[in-house]
């Protein structure tokens, strides 16, 4: 007698005749099914689980193919791909498969969870705070969750949402890792008491945890507060001194005392102990920026990003470091690709946008700083970025509300009072030209460009002494400007130096044609 013919379930398989029967039972028969393959499928990801702890990566490749291909639309199945191609370094498809994850099934915690850890994995602070609050409401009793949103928007910057977000979790269920996180937000936000209590309770439960520690001087450095945490690790330092991150902590507190040979000796124990962790890396990238070591800043971004997933602070150093280095090139290739991976990333479309603004291409840099800017209008980088567009487009009343709106007690408002000053001289206000400069080449006394053009304002009010210590000094930090160089034989002639004079018409003459007649950063007239 032959065999009926049979419906095949996953994990079970169920004999039935062909007849009128089957077709009547037909709604509890699919019933059936589901309840059997949901259990049946979870335990086959299980068995794949296990095999991505233990790194047997081919054969959870093969057998998760083999799922999505029956039901693509699983979004555990996507969720574990896209972990398996995190091992595996593929950040971009990762990303692409937790998002597919999240699409598919809006209401899964791990997928949501997994898409959020990849964006605070690669330093994406904003989108990873929006990703965690999206989870929370998924799970709003959810500590680990409150935790992680509380750590990420720390990170950002954003200190009151970081301490709501930490003080949402019971006191007695609140993670170790999470008293540095703390303490920081209440220095930030100017709470010294509460701030104090927080610290001693770090110091209480740095034996268990000894990585807060660091974490917290970190933190501190960030801040600003380099004598607490020199202190802080002082205090600790017989414990913990043995671990790199802690080692790295010590080295960034004595680069910013100041000890620069001692910091390079400390960092050198550090990266000797754990050559290949990427938050010791990136620590030495920017020790390097610091000292101005520009090549080996970029080894130890290259180290950095071929340790881990490719951050967002970590490319940012990349684009810095090209752009000291002249390299308008390699910056504008860093940036290019970065921007192409992650377009809708407010960070990768400012970095973008001011390589281009650094090569003099106005237009393509303005839909990018408009982007940023309706997505963050107070990022005072794309609003110094838009007001450099806006001068060379001629538009000084727009440049000017864009500089003013830049300004806010960083280093880079030495540049919005650089073209606060050219836009002064040229609405012909040579007194407040001359304050703005002033006030650039307070803020940053190496900055050439304003040197050199407050140089030029001092010979045209003919105060030849101040013009001449303005264009010595622009020259020492720029020696290949030809302006400066012209500007300084004037003044030299006038003061009587005619040999002086006609050795800086000399070099300006040599270098004249190297460069462009119009002084660095000048609007074209209009």
């Amino acid at each position: 007698m032959s065999r009926p013919e049979s419906l095949r379930v996953p994990c079970l398989q169920v004999w039935l005749p062909r007849t009128w029967f089957q077709r009547s039972v037909g709604a509890i028969l699919t019933i059936i099914i589901v309840g059997v393959a949901a259990p049946c499928q979870d335990h086959s990801l299980a068995a794949i689980e296990s095999l991505i702890r233990q790194s047997k990566y081919d054969d959870a490749a093969a057998q998760l193919q083999q799922i999505l291909a029956k039901q693509p639309s699983s979004a555990r199945a996507l969720t574990l791909l896209a972990t398996l191609q995190t091992k595996e370094g593929n950040w971009p498809e990762a990303e692409t498969l937790n998002r597919r994850a999240v699409a598919t099934n809006p209401k899964s915690v791990e997928a949501c969870v997994s898409l959020a850890t990849l964006l605070r994995d690669e330093a994406r602070w904003p989108e990873a705070a929006a990703q965690y609050e999206s989870c929370r409401k998924l799970v709003p009793s959810n500590t680990k969750i409150a935790a992680e949103l509380a750590s990420v928007y720390e990170r950002a910057g954003e200190y009151a949402k970081s301490l709501t977000a930490a003080m949402s979790i019971p006191a007695a269920s609140r993670p170790t890792s999470l008293l540095p996180v703390i303490a920081s937000d209440y220095f930030a936000t100017n709470q010294p008491d509460k701030a104090s209590e927080a610290v001693a309770q770090v110091l209480r439960h740095a034996g268990e945890e000894p990585s807060i520690v660091p974490a917290l001087a970190n933190s501190l450095i960030d801040l600003g507060m380099y004598r607490d945490a020199a202190e802080l690790l002082r205090i600790t330092e017989a414990h913990h001194a043995a671990r790199a991150d802690f080692l790295a902590a010590e080295a960034r507190v004595q680069a910013a005392g100041g000890d620069t040979q001692q910091a390079r000796k400390t960092f050198d124990q550090a990266v000797k102990m754990s050559p290949k962790s990427q938050s010791v890396l990136a620590a030495g990238a920017s020790l390097a920026i610091a000292w101005k070591q520009w090549d080996k800043a970029l080894e130890f971004l290259d180290a950095a990003l071929s340790a881990g997933p490719p951050r967002s602070d970590l490319l940012q150093m990349v684009v810095f470091v090209e752009l000291q280095k002249r390299d308008l090139q390699a910056a504008h290739g860093i940036a290019q690709r970065w921007y192409t991976m992650r377009p809708e990333e407010s960070a990768s479309a400012l970095a973008f946008a001011v390589v281009l603004v650094e090569g003099n291409h106005w237009g393509e840099a303005r839909p990018l700083l408009e982007k940023v800017l309706t997505t963050n209008p107070n990022d005072k980088g794309a609003r110094l970025a838009m007001g450099v567009v806006q001068y060379n487009a001629g538009d000084l009343a727009a440049a000017k509300k864009y500089l003013n709106g830049a300004l806010g007690g960083g280093p880079d408002d030495a540049n919005a009072h650089y073209f606060l000053g050219l836009i002064a001289k040229q609405e012909g206000n040579p007194s407040a030209a001359v304050a703005q400069l002033e006030r650039a080449v307070e803020i940053q006394p190496k900055n050439a460009k304003a040197l050199g053009q407050l140089g030029q304002l001092y010979l045209q009010q003919n105060e030849l002494p101040k013009a001449r210590t303005a264009l010595e000094k622009a020259i020492q930090q720029a020696p290949e400007e030809p302006q400066n160089h012209y500007e300084l034989a004037r003044v030299y002639n006038k003061l009587g130096l005619k040999e002086q004079s006609a050795e800086q018409i000399k070099l300006y003459e040599q270098l004249r044609p190297q460069r462009p007649q119009q002084p660095l950063g000048e609007a074209p007239p209009h």
